[in-house]
């Protein structure tokens, strides 16, 4: 009687091993795409940082530009800026 209780036991230590192992894969997988999808996050991040610093970059250069226009065409650039005024107030105001 004790032998077929030991070989029961025996069988399903067996069986919790065989899912400990799977269980242990698994984690294992999931950890591993975690991490790679981390890194490609991490990537991503840095590709926007350095968008990000083109885009402010540009924006210095066209403040710069837009600056030495006025200071060349100060007449042409106050007349922009009533037309663009003008414009602005037709498209604004309530019917």
């Amino acid at each position: 009687m004790a032998e077929a209780k030991s070989a029961g036991n025996g069988g399903m230590q067996k069986t919790v091993d065989t899912y400990s192992k799977t269980a242990h894969q698994a984690v294992d997988r999931a950890a591993d795409a975690a991490t790679a999808m981390a890194g490609r996050l991490g990537e991503q991040v840095e590709a926007l940082g350095a968008k990000g610093e083109e885009l402010l970059e540009m924006k210095d250069e066209w403040l710069d530009g837009a600056r030495e226009y006025v200071r060349q065409n100060p007449f042409q650039a106050l007349g922009i800026a009533v037309a663009a005024g003008y414009l602005l107030h037709m498209l604004m105001r309530n019917k």
